[in-house]
């Protein structure tokens, strides 16, 4: 009986270090994108990727959009942290967020709405959020992303394709779509 007692006081602990954070991560967590769950990252491929529905190319203040979702299937995922970082420096987020409909803006690393994570721990097939360049920035984004299915399983820092951010002086407007349309593997 007492070894008993002892057992589940120990699982009540364990239970109580597990902590999820229903309303979105903490800005401590910016720097490792780590959800302060108490349990380790999953070393599977994830589930879930970030996707840009409209392509890989974008002008500097125009938006690009973001679809958070599973790769196929009905899973589901209930909390996300997304952060957009240069392809070749990824010490520092870059750009900025719109606030989403059912999410919340961070401020990571000294910069002002350079993450965005959930509002709340629903069930979520697919969110959708807008990402804005910084100004005069032009280069190659990628978008690290951690998932979280539950407060046990959760795979951190998953990357996007490549997003290529150009100036007008490096492209009119014709060539963006070209580019965009041969990545699509269409015709132009």
């Amino acid at each position: 009986m007492l070894n008993s007692a002892v057992a589940l006081v120990l699982i009540l602990g364990l239970i109580a270090q597990i902590e999820g954070f229903h309303n979105g991560p903490p800005q401590s967590a910016c720097a490792s994108m780590t959800p302060g769950h108490g349990v380790g990252t999953q070393l599977s491929s994830s589930p879930f990727v970030t996707t840009t529905p409209k392509g890989e190319i974008a002008l500097p203040g125009s938006s690009v959009q973001l679809e958070l979702r599973p790769q196929n299937g009905d899973t589901t995922f209930r909390g996300y942290f997304v952060m957009a970082f240069d392809r070749n420096d990824d010490s520092k987020p870059i750009g900025t967020f719109q606030q989403p409909m059912d999410g919340k803006l961070i401020d990571c690393s000294g910069g002002m709405q350079n993450a965005v994570s959930h509002s709340n721990s629903n069930d979520k097939k697919s969110v959708t959020i807008e990402w804005i360049p910084p100004p005069n920035y032009s280069g190659q984004v990628v978008f690290k992303t951690t998932f979280v299915q539950n407060k046990v399983t959760f795979w951190v820092k998953t990357e996007s394709k490549v997003v290529s951010v150009v100036t007008e002086a490096q492209g009119s407007p014709r060539m963006v779509t070209h580019i965009f349309y041969n990545n699509k593997g269409r015709k132009s």
